[in-house]
Parts: C-alpha cells; sequence; structure tokens
C-alpha cells in the first residue's frame, strides 16, 4: 500500500485498449470439504489469509485478460461425533468394548499455489465479471487431531452404533505412547494430489484504483488420491487491491 500511495498521481487515469495494470492485493479465504461419503465425517468451514497479484491485459474498452497467482492456506474443520459404528470383528476395539478411543476433533489445513487465466467483462459501471481456469500446486497438507477416550459407549437402540455421550468421556489418560486427550496433534498428510484445477467465477468492483474482488472457486478434480471417496474444496475468496498502471493507452 506504501508503493500504491507513491504511484497514486499517476495511477487515475482511465485505461484503453493496450493498457497494462498490476494489482496486488490481500484478503481471506472461506474453504470446505465435501465429499458423497466422507469417512471421517460431516465438515464445517474455515476461514484463512490469502495474497496475491495479477496483470490486466485491456483487449478493449470493457474487457480484459487476467492472469494471477496467489497463496491461499485452505482447510476444514470436522464436527465432533456422537456416535460410532459397532465392528464387525468384536476385536475391533479392544476385545471387551469397554472403551473407545477416537480422534473427537480434526481439522485439515493444506498451503498452495495457485495460478490461472480469467477473461473480464464491465458489466455496469464500476462492476466487472470474471470466469477462467486455475491450477493450484499443493506445497503442504497437514491434520490437527486430539484423541479422546469414552468409557463403556452405550448403543443406540435405533441406529445400532455406539453413542458417545459426555458422561462417558474420560478426561485424562495415558494411550498410544502418552497420547492425552485435550492435546492437540497434527501429522503431514500424504495422501493428497500435488495438483488441483478449477474454475474461478468472479464480481469486482472498482472504485479509482481500489478493488474489491469476491471469488468462488468451483473445483474440477478431487483434491485426495484416495479412491474410496473424491474429496474437493470450495473456497470462496474476498480480496482488496490497488491497481499500478504498468502501461497506459
Amino acid at each position: 500500500m506504501a508503493v500504491a500511495c507513491l504511484c497514486s498521481k499517476v495511477a487515475n487515469a482511465q485505461d484503453g485498449k493496450g493498457s497494462v495494470n498490476f494489482v496486488p492485493y490481500v484478503g481471506v479465504n472461506y474453504s470446505d470439504l465435501s465429499a458423497d461419503d466422507f469417512i471421517y465425517g460431516e465438515t464445517t468451514g474455515k476461514v484463512n489469509f490469502m495474497g496475491g497479484a495479477l496483470f490486466e491485459f485491456k483487449i478493449a474498452e470493457k474487457s480484459a485478460i487476467i492472469a494471477d497467482l496467489n497463496y491461499r492456506r485452505l482447510g476444514a474443520n470436522v464436527k465432533e461425533r456422537d456416535t460410532f459404528p459397532i465392528p464387525e470383528n468384536p476385536d475391533a476395539f479392544h476385545g471387551d468394548h469397554e472403551y473407545i478411543v477416537i480422534s473427537e476433533t480434526k481439522k485439515y489445513t493444506m498451503d498452495c499455489f495457485s495460478s490461472g487465466l480469467q477473461f473480464k467483462q464491465n458489466i455496469m459501471d464500476g462492476f466487472s465479471v470474471r470466469a477462467g481456469i486455475e491450477c493450484s500446486f499443493l506445497l503442504s497438507a497437514r491434520q490437527y487431531y486430539n484423541w479422546v477416550m469414552y468409557n463403556q459407549p452405550a448403543i443406540d437402540p435405533v441406529t445400532g452404533m455406539y453413542t458417545l455421550t459426555p458422561e462417558d468421556r474420560v478426561d485424562d489418560f495415558d494411550f498410544f505412547n502418552g497420547i492425552k486427550s485435550g492435546k492437540d496433534y497434527y501429522e503431514e498428510m500424504d495422501n493428497m494430489s500435488k495438483v488441483g484445477v478449477s474454475i474461478p467465477l468472479g464480481l469486482t468492483y472498482e472504485y479509482k484504483n481500489f478493488s474489491v474482488n469476491a471469488t468462488y472457486h468451483l473445483s474440477l478434480n478431487s483434491c485426495t488420491k484416495d479412491d474410496d471417496y473424491a474429496l474437493r474444496h470450495h473456497a470462496f475468496d474476498l480480496t482488496i487491491g490497488y491497481r499500478l498502471p504498468l502501461r497506459k493507452r
């Protein structure tokens, strides 16, 4: 923004065909994970930081081609489960089923760079719509969780599942080499796809040299390598940027 202030005297003219603008921006994104049958339970979205920049090439007075580069932190939270399926193998849950240890809370965090091309069309004074294609490249993927023990869970007569009630919860225990309830642990996820493809659909409002951008990213492929379920990202960005003209016409 300091650079933008220094350039404000030369950045107020209207763009014409053939002009080129550089627009850095920062903002937040809301992301979630969805699947037809997600084995870890129902997910809820997370809000994270994002930033990036774009080059805007005017091909007509009201039309432009945009090339952008972004950094995003995506992810989701998993809701706490209050039921757990009874295993077909009686020995699967420690023999006599006196207790169950599960990951009660879990969250996923994925850092990635993305780059794409979009077509931008002005539809009315100050407002433009955008659409294009985008590729994202995974930098890292982690899952955070905490283990919780439930003592002597009851069986729901309707669902036939273990019902995990607050009264059954054991607040402190040693299990799996000293892991205790209430502490967060994390591990790297190695089953995530390294490359993703999506369609960005956006709306931009411009006032003088400032622009506010809202973009929804429609994922076209699964972000996991697991063949048992198709886990997809749903991401929505809200950013504010400042236009710096590199070439005026």
